[in-house]
């Protein structure tokens, strides 16, 4: 349960504005209308991931040094300008430096968000709480999504500028709603903080610990190659419907009916753990998404199509709150937003040189790319499928 206006409270509120988008649905439409063909759009998400991984491990150790709470701010601030730069791009250029403003942003929040809560937790000593904690923010996250949806539904039911500008303003607003709930976190008060300590010495002892620990480096392994490429999945949710011969309205509410799913399965993913264990629990979340991708790229009729990619979309979900909870088991403290930000580096090397090849092979065929994508996370979960051994705490 969230305390009422602790920092878990404030997190998942913060989650919640900086996700409620009200043009996702037709990102795409949008960008083709500012002259963007398919390459330059896919190009994008490569941007924002190659900045991320530039600047992983410089803001985690930021982080580490001058604490989550302000390095949270400056994340959300930088999401703010970039919304607002967003609304009067004109050009693939303009786009591009909004992409590498979205990287900086994602960069500085990863990693903090979770090291924040997993140390208000400890603080109260509540770390048994946390992927009730996790579950919860993710609902929080998902309901935005929901909501961002099924509002843009209306606010873009047809396709003008005056309509998309619309949609943008509102979240620049809710965006700004986020930025303004940072500024009230409360930093933990365990002794984390370093300041005698260099960077260097800082990401050293990151990857030290990540090769010294084969239940840490397992799981790292597990959760990278069970990626469930979601946000390719939006990317390809139009072309998909439109082969399928789904109304483009369909866009916006089937992105929010698999976000309520999601909400659920992220809320009540401890409980699938609980209910199947440990090593039965996260082999289930990690094979779902595969087997709906695989699917997808066999089914192509209207109804049969939307109900695959709603189960899809919410079923990606039930993995994060159980793995976040595994990686923080075994970092201590004082490098964990580091440790983190380590681990989404090498998330996003993968995430983006997969997206090269997925788009190569969806230009082919869209159909062998969704085999493909269920394919390679098929694979990754049996392949480092994890047990009860490989989650006990190795930190004090």
């Amino acid at each position: 349960m969230l305390k009422p206006w602790g920092n878990i409270t404030k997190i998942a509120l913060i989650t919640f504005f900086s996700a409620l988008y009200f043009y996702l649905p037709v990102l795409t439409i949008y960008y083709q209308q500012r002259g963007l063909n398919f390459i330059q759009i896919n190009s994008l998400w490569g941007i924002i991931t190659g900045t991320i991984f530039l600047a992983e491990i410089p803001t985690g150790v930021i982080a580490d040094r001058i604490g989550r709470k302000l390095s949270i701010i400056m994340a959300l601030a930088l999401q703010l300008v970039g919304e607002v730069f967003f609304l009067f791009a004109q050009n693939y250029s303009h786009f591009v430096f909004i992409s590498i403003i979205a990287g900086l942003g994602f960069a500085f929040q990863s990693g903090c968000l979770q090291a924040l809560v997993y140390d208000s937790l400890k603080e109260s000593n509540r770390e048994d709480k946390a992927k009730k904690s996790f579950g919860a923010i993710g609902a929080f996250f998902q309901s935005a999504h929901i909501l961002g949806a099924l509002v843009s539904s209306f606010i873009i039911a047809q396709i003008t500028p005056s309509r998309l500008a619309l949609a943008i303003i509102l979240t620049i607003i809710s965006v700004g709603i986020a930025l303004f709930i940072s500024f009230f976190l409360n930093e933990p008060r365990l002794d984390y903080k370093h300041p005698e300590k260099s960077p260097l010495k800082i990401v050293s002892e990151s990857f030290i610990l990540i090769r010294r620990n084969p239940a840490l480096k397992r799981i790292i392994l597990l959760g990278l190659f069970t990626t469930p490429f979601i946000g390719y999945l939006r990317n390809f949710q139009p072309p998909y419907f439109q082969l399928s011969h789904i109304p483009s309205m369909w866009l916006g509410l089937s992105l929010a009916i698999g976000g309520a799913i999601a909400a659920l399965a992220s809320k009540y993913a401890h409980k699938v753990e609980k209910l199947f264990g440990v090593g039965r629990g996260l082999l289930l979340a990690t094979v779902l998404p595969g087997l709906f991708y695989v699917f997808m790229g066999a089914v192509f009729h209207p109804t049969l199509a939307v109900l695959l990619f709603t189960l899809n979309f919410g079923s990606m979900s039930l993995q994060d709150p159980i793995l976040t909870d595994y990686y923080n088991i075994h970092i201590s403290s004082e490098i964990r937003a580091t440790v983190l930000s380590t681990i989404g580096m090498f998330s996003s090397i993968y995430i983006t040189l997969m997206g090269l090849l997925i788009g190569w092979v969806a230009d082919t065929s869209l159909a062998f790319a969704f085999i493909f994508m269920g394919g390679v996370v098929l694979l990754g979960a049996v392949l480092f499928r994890i047990n009860a051994t490989h989650i006990k705490p190795t930190i004090a």
